[in-house]
């Protein structure tokens, strides 16, 4: 039952009693023979007929005031369908290469869109599904030091041409894990790097590294250094901004600045990245297995000094998102119902949520199917030959069950529930003989991710598809997941 229903029901008593008063000090010789003799009522046979009357008028009332902001919803599913959908947990992990494994030499690419299965929780049966959002190329690297310098000291014996703007530098120094292998044999070009850590420190290193640089050079790990390679500035980019590194899912008629703004405020640390480009000539000239890079900055930051170490460097990272596409369970359709409550798993309701509808078929009683369509999208190739089915969503907070108002819910967010309505191009209920309705749609883990047991054992995810991987660790998050919009 919706919990509102109680506060219009004492407005509709209220109103009723004080217009009962009134009339009565009006008309006192009619209200007298109706038992209205002012705010209190002595005859509880009026009293039951006015709370009667109250709680008929106030789901009336309701219902009316649901139907305000449907149009307005429906539209909003179309232009900004995030801004109505539960905000689902995010994270950043972390593949953990096993050299030994496959040919790492060339680079190894685990494509967008990968499944990550999480560990059990205490006494769950449903592990949590993320997808990651960027291609990760897996190298046999790894940071092994990183000091941040202010002055010019530690690159004063170099012939650089803009030495004087220099005012503090980073120093990197990667190396390769497979003995013997060198860097002139890796086919490395580019390397995305996250910024991790607490504090400041992530941040302060993003404003430098993409806000301050004057230029990048490579050289080898010995010392003294028989050769360096300069690298402009334009090498060093943002990472994470493009649409095919969504965290969110995309749709033509929304604007990407929209999406890009809400995983910000959703998940700071999902713009930590940035990437070092123009790395060939360097890696072709070096012939041992470690290699420093320089990154020289117009403006030092002594919040910095001795504070950067190698693990604020993370690589082989990459954001992912707790959704996944999934079939609903078959809706049986019914004359009696308006509205089809849509499931993704009747046996375990808590365990998933539905984000967003992606399809919806109707099948007839001899197999035969009928599509329906978002009712306020554009269709203009539909033909006219063809029926014009359409389906309509309404999401609502879902309501505890009685055992959770008794024992509680396992956490404070409890999301919400989606319910399709069939109808024609007039909005009117569509007419058809239909038994069942198909619907996919991509859901979430609701409050799973809540649950997940991060950092207690050799791995924190599963990577569903085959890679050289020998752990894939979490290195920021999981978020909340946060309600959806759809009712303040």
């Amino acid at each position: 039952m919706n919990p509102r229903l109680l506060d219009y029901y004492n407005r509709e008593l209220q109103h009723l009693r004080e217009m009962g008063g009134e009339f009565a000090r009006e008309f006192p010789k009619i209200a007298g023979r109706l038992g209205l003799e002012g705010f209190e009522c002595a005859d509880p046979y009026v009293e039951r007929l006015l709370e009667g009357f109250s709680f008929l008028a106030a789901r009336v009332q309701l219902k009316m005031d649901d139907e305000f902001p449907r149009f307005t919803q429906h539209l909003l599913e179309i232009i900004y369908p995030h801004f109505l959908a539960p905000t689902p947990s995010m994270l950043v992990a972390q593949f953990r290469p096993e050299p030994t494994e496959g040919s790492l030499a060339q680079g190894f690419v685990v494509p967008r869109g990968n499944e990550l299965l999480g560990l059990l929780g205490k006494d769950e049966q449903t592990p949590c599904e993320y997808r990651t959002a960027h291609e990760v190329t897996l190298w046999p690297l790894e940071v092994t030091e990183a000091q941040y310098f202010a002055g010019k000291e530690p690159i004063a014996h170099l012939d650089l041409p803009d030495l004087p703007k220099v005012r503090a530098g980073l120093r990197l120094r990667l190396r390769t894990t497979l003995p013997g292998l060198t860097f002139d044999k890796l086919g490395l070009e580019r390397l995305p790097i996250f910024l991790h850590g607490s504090d400041t420190v992530p941040a302060r290193l993003y404003e430098q590294l993409l806000g301050n640089a004057v230029m990048l050079v490579a050289r080898p790990g010995q010392r003294p250094a028989p050769w360096h390679e300069l690298i402009g500035k334009e090498h060093l980019r943002r990472f994470g901004f493009e649409d095919e590194q969504a965290l969110l899912p995309c749709t033509a008629p929304s604007f990407q600045g929209y999406r890009l703004l809400h995983e910000y405020f959703a998940f700071p640390q999902r713009y930590l990245f940035v990437e070092l480009n123009g790395l060939t000539r360097a890696t072709r000239r070096c012939s041992e297995n470690e290699l420093e890079l320089l990154i020289l900055l117009n403006r030092a930051d002594p919040a910095l000094e001795n504070v950067v170490a190698a693990e604020n460097f993370a690589l082989f990272c990459t954001p992912a998102v707790n959704l996944f596409p999934k079939r609903a369970d078959r809706i049986h359709l019914s004359d009696q119902v308006a509205e089809h409550h849509v499931l993704p798993d009747r046996t375990r309701p808590m365990d998933f949520e539905v984000y967003q509808v992606t399809s919806v078929t109707g099948i007839g009683a001899e197999g035969e199917e009928q599509e329906f369509l978002p009712f306020y999208a554009s269709y203009d190739q539909i033909s006219q030959r063809q029926q014009r089915a359409y389906y309509t969503v309404h999401r609502l907070p879902r309501l505890l069950s009685g055992h959770q108002r008794r024992v509680g819910p396992r956490s404070s967010y409890v999301g919400s529930e989606i319910y399709l309505a069939l109808v024609d191009a007039d909005e009117a209920p569509y007419q058809a003989n239909l038994r069942q309705l198909a619907v996919s749609a991509i859901c979430t883990n609701r409050d799973l991710p809540l649950h997940m047991p991060i950092g207690r054992g050799a791995t924190d995810f599963t990577l569903v598809s085959g890679a050289p991987i020998r752990a894939v660790r979490c290195l920021a998050g999981p978020t909340r997941p946060r309600p959806s919009h759809a009712h303040g």
